[in-house]
């Protein structure tokens, strides 16, 4: 083994948390930072290509391959896990959309007994990532790292969905994160004014890779973190064959995300004790929740026939490709620069309860929407994708090990809709998008259901189709809860329970998942983890 690598911090996970983290605590000039990375740079053209998006998910040079193990109230399909593993992590193949979710969010995690957490006490570090387009307001911030632009390219059928939406009694909105954050409209997207991916990488790592300070390290993935007298003094990482150690003489910085991290800390002896310890892993810590809690967003679809004006598949016929992609490379603007979109909708749909339960998406193209010609390529169809999805899920998994073997992937049961209530929730949530798709509006330039074949009726029949298709938002959250009682893996400073020197800082500390996407909420809590670090609150 090599000489060992001295450092003030090791952050662990060059994802949407640790490039924030890196860029924050190097701006001093002194303060030393080693960021590991187990994949990649992930510098590559369709990655930079928002268009590209749905072609990112299942490359696996570029994420981690996951499947879940298989879900029983979902006829026991396995359902991906899409997560990055390359600089920017899966801010480098998300979906883009700038959501942070709902004040009403963060005061609750300020309720379960996290003080410093409540919306107003976050809403400085959501202001202080961006560079939004609006400019610096009370709600938005003009000149952080992150550019938040307006979709550079909406869909022709925007205004229908809009009526559609109106005529059901919904309001329309033209800031998720306004001063209202439900309704019907289009979201903003976390993109370049030139067209390109905003990704952490590129808004965060970039800029501070020039400092002396800060040290990145790709294709070395962490096996352990070394725990010496109940202390995290550092990382036993691997490149190529051969392991290393890098110390850390104020903190390890865990930034894996909701499934590595949790893996991670079990492997190094933090978790249930007789689990661990029935894989041969001497146990540290017994810290019974260590990959509890784990939620997402689960959704599903159905498509219908769309009227040939609609459709973005004319924007896929290959010579009219070909042109948008030579625009968007000379100039950035054009369809190339975001995911197709009709519109987008964050709705409370219960009489008498305030709770932002739906999420909708209404996208024109299929699932297997390709590049076509005449002649040469057949087209797949024109078709209007609807769909749906909880924001406040209550079924919860767990995530487990099965081997003390760094290099197993972890066992992943999401225990999607085995709470009855998520299943009313989307038989309810189909009923409401489907009425929302035969509003005069949107009937006139769409035919006949497509996905299912035969157009479900009854709740069982909806149910089944559910069963047979949902998916998850690529969402995970919760495996490593923060709160203010002792069975929480870390505290509300996002110190890990039992283990000094040591912060988990990403999704995985969510209490609650909130409504909305998690890019924006996992940066803003990196940058409020920064923050506790620099004035002192750490290490731990």
């Amino acid at each position: 083994m090599q000489d060992e690598l001295q450092f003030d911090y090791v952050i662990v996970g060059a994802g949407s948390a640790g490039c924030t983290l890196a860029n924050r605590l190097t701006e001093d000039g002194r303060t030393r930072v080693l960021l590991l990375e187990a994949g990649g740079t992930g510098k590559r053209l369709d990655v930079s290509l928002p268009l590209a998006v749905s072609k990112l998910w299942p490359n696996p040079d570029i994420t981690w391959g996951f499947l879940s193990e298989p879900e029983a109230e979902l006829n026991g399909r396995r359902l991906p896990v899409a997560r990055g593993r390359m600089l920017g992590g899966t801010s480098s193949l998300n979906g883009m959309m700038a959501v942070r979710g709902h004040p009403a969010d963060y005061d609750g995690w300020r309720d379960m007994g996290l003080p410093g957490w409540g919306f107003d006490d976050v809403l400085p570090y959501f202001r202080k990532l961006e560079n939004h387009w609006r400019g610096d307001t009370p709600l938005h911030g003009g000149a952080g790292p992150v550019s938040v632009q307006p979709h550079p390219s909406p869909s022709p059928l925007y205004p229908l969905a809009q009526q559609a939406a109106v005529s059901l009694g919904y309001n329309l909105t033209n800031d998720f994160n306004g001063e209202r954050t439900d309704g019907f409209g289009m979201p903003d997207f976390t993109i370049t004014r030139r067209g390109r991916r905003a990704s952490t990488a590129q808004a965060y790592l970039d800029p501070a890779r020039r400092r002396p300070n800060l040290t990145v390290m790709t294709d070395a993935p962490v096996h352990r973190i070394l725990i010496e007298n109940g202390r995290a003094g550092g990382v036993l990482f691997c490149v190529g064959d051969q392991e290393r150690i890098a110390r850390a003489n104020a903190e390890v910085l865990l930034c894996g995300g909701a499934i590595n991290s949790p893996q991670l800390l079990m492997l190094s002896g933090i978790g249930p004790a007789a689990d661990l310890r029935a894989l041969g892993i001497t146990p540290l810590v017994d810290s019974a929740e260590v990959g509890g809690n784990l939620q997402d967003h689960p959704g599903a679809a159905m498509e219908f026939e769309l009227d040939r004006r609609w459709a973005f598949e004319e924007e896929v016929r290959f010579d009219r490709l070909a042109t948008s992609l030579l625009r968007w490379f000379t100039t950035g603007k054009g369809v190339m620069g975001a995911p197709p979109l009709a519109i987008s909708a964050n709705v409370a749909t219960q009489p008498g309860n305030p709770e932002i339960d739906l999420h909708f998406l209404l996208v024109p193209l299929a699932m297997e929407t390709r590049v076509w010609f005449p002649g040469i390529a057949p087209r797949h169809g024109s078709r209007l994708g609807a769909m749906w999805s909880l924001n406040y899920p209550h079924s919860r998994g767990r995530l487990t090990i099965a081997s003390a073997d760094p290099k197993a992937h972890p066992l992943i049961h999401f225990n999607l809709l085995s709470d009855p209530r998520d299943q009313a929730a989307m038989i309810h949530g189909y009923r409401t998008l489907r009425d929302l798709v035969a509003q005069p509006a949107l009937a006139a330039a769409t035919g006949a259901m497509t996905r299912p074949l035969r157009e479900p009726r009854s709740d069982a029949e909806i149910l089944a189709h559910v069963r047979d298709t949902a998916m998850t938002a690529y969402h995970p959250s919760g495996t490593c809860r923060m709160g203010g009682d002792a069975q929480s893996v870390v505290d509300g400073a996002l110190k890990v329970r039992g283990v000094g020197g040591l912060r988990v800082v990403d999704a995985s500390i969510f209490p609650r998942l909130p409504g909305g996407n998690t890019n924006l909420p996992v940066i803003m809590t990196a940058e409020k983890a920064a923050d506790m670090i620099r004035r002192g609150d750490g290490p731990g």
